[in-house]
């Protein structure tokens, strides 16, 4: 059965970032995740492709409506520009396609980051294989109706293999330096998804294993070398991996699952878990308003009337 271009690029784009991959120089290096970001993406717009009613309609990222001879609308192309990961997320969705946006997401970050940072070695980048491979494995069978290991070739496919090995390694040792600490609820989460600041590799690592208290870790990357403390890690990872809540909040009218801490000054405080996970402030019970007797909040923090009480007593004073 002939393959479609889209299909045969996308493989080719794999083996060759596979190939950069071992060559192993820094300008390689970034080639090789480029390329496999391109590899995959491309698989995802085949897929949309075979979903397309005619004319690979759902590749293109415009798309003008129009009336046909018979009065039906019909939908068309309007320039020659592509759809970028986030809207073919937002296609596999309305389309109920099954994909691991985790995933996904997580390699095109670390292609993102390349182009912004120097790339010196393998495991600065030896993440997006991993995870690349595991995408491969689940999205190709379901959604291409073919194994990733007949469609890659032997060697390349190797390869990807033995990178996740060794990845899926070095994150169970960096999990191992953290194994000890008290964390409040979601906060290893946070951490865990978004990885390091700086190249968005998860091999993220506690450099004192002994310590178990979260907010004293000092936080660092094995792949890039960045290193932190707690309150500078969090403040940097947080808005990051709260967007799509802090997205809702602004949409709906709510209110922002991240707030200033009164203590250190960061906008590390979660109301979700009612902690800052910078400095490990709790608001606990702050009390109620002298005066109308209203719940006081995190605005409130040492204070003993509420914002509109203050503003009343302040607006008397200065009379």
């Amino acid at each position: 059965m002939e393959q479609h271009p889209i299909y045969r690029n996308a493989i080719d784009a794999i083996q060759v970032g596979v190939e950069d991959f071992n060559q192993g120089s820094p300008p390689r290096l970034a080639s090789a995740v480029r390329n496999l970001t391109a590899g995959i993406l491309l698989l995802c717009k085949e897929k949309l492709r075979r979903l397309s009613p005619d004319d690979e309609i759902l590749i293109w990222k415009q798309l003008v409506p129009s009336l046909d001879e018979a009065g039906e609308v019909v939908f068309a192309a309007s320039g020659k520009t592509t759809v970028d990961v986030g809207e073919i997320i937002a296609r596999f969705k309305s389309c109920k396609i099954e994909v691991d946006v985790e995933l996904l997401t997580r390699i095109t970050r670390i292609r993102n980051a390349v182009e912004h940072h120097f790339v010196a070695e393998p495991e600065q980048i030896r993440g997006a294989f991993a995870d690349g491979l595991l995408f491969l494995s689940k999205f190709m069978p379901i959604n291409l109706g073919v194994d990733p290991q007949d469609a890659i070739d032997e060697d390349a496919w190797a390869t990807l293999v033995e990178q996740k090995e060794i990845e899926d390694r070095l994150r169970a040792e960096c999990k191992a330096s953290y194994s000890l600490l008290e964390w409040p609820e979601g906060m290893e989460e946070a951490l865990e998804k978004e990885g390091c600041p700086e190249c968005s590799s998860h091999l993220i690592r506690q450099l004192s294993p002994d310590n178990t208290s979260a907010f004293e870790a000092v936080w660092s990357c094995r792949a890039c070398g960045h290193t932190q403390s707690n309150d500078a890690w969090v403040a940097r990872i947080l808005p990051a991996y709260f967007s799509g809540e802090s997205f809702l909040a602004a949409k709906d009218g709510g209110v922002d699952p991240l707030d200033t801490c009164p203590e250190c000054g960061e906008s590390t405080y979660v109301h979700s878990a009612e902690i800052c996970f910078a400095c490990g402030f709790e608001l606990g019970d702050p009390g109620e308003c002298l005066v109308c007797g209203e719940n006081l909040g995190l605005d409130d923090y040492g204070e003993n009337l509420c914002s509109y009480h203050r503003h009343v007593a302040e607006r008397e004073r200065d009379r």
